[in-house]
C-alpha cells in the first residue's frame, strides 16, 4: 500500500482534491436537476390530463343543459303527448294501424316468383358487341 501511495503521491494535491469535490458537487446537482426535470414532466402529464377531464365535463354539462332545455320545451311536450298518450292537435285525425310484424307476403311465401331466365354465353356476346338480344 505504501508503495502506491509514494507512486501517485503527486495527485494528492488540495487543488485535485477541490476539483474532485466540485465534480461530485455537479454531478449531484445535474442528478437532482435530472429527476426534478423528470417529476416536473409527470407533473405536467397529470394537470394536462386533469385538465382534458375538466373540458370533458364541462361539454357534458353543456349538453346536459341542453337537454334539460329541451325536456322543458313546448316541442318536447306536444311530441311526448302525441307519442305516449295519442293527441293529436285541432284538425288532425290519430289513425292506428294493427300490427304488421304477422303479416307475410303470400308470394314470397308461397315461392311463386318467377324464375329468371339466364341468357346462354352466345346471346350474352352478341348482346355485348351488337347491343340486340340474339336469340
Amino acid at each position: 500500500m505504501q508503495r502506491y501511495l509514494n507512486r501517485y503521491r503527486h495527485y494528492l494535491t488540495i487543488q485535485n482534491g477541490t476539483i474532485v469535490l466540485a465534480a461530485i458537487i455537479a454531478l449531484g446537482w445535474v442528478w437532482g436537476t435530472v429527476q426534478t426535470l423528470q417529476k416536473n414532466f409527470t407533473y405536467q402529464q397529470q394537470v394536462d390530463a386533469l385538465a382534458e377531464t375538466v373540458e370533458l365535463e364541462k361539454l357534458r354539462n353543456e349538453n346536459l343543459e341542453f337537454q334539460q332545455q329541451y325536456y322543458r320545451s313546448d316541442e318536447f311536450l306536444e311530441l311526448s303527448a302525441r307519442q305516449r298518450l295519442g293527441k293529436a292537435n285541432p284538425g288532425e285525425k290519430l289513425i292506428i294501424l294493427p300490427d304488421s310484424r304477422g303479416i307475410v307476403d303470400k308470394q314470397t311465401a308461397t315461392g311463386n316468383t318467377p324464375a329468371a331466365v339466364k341468357a346462354s354465353n352466345l346471346s350474352q356476346w352478341a348482346q355485348f358487341f351488337f347491343g340486340n338480344k340474339a336469340d
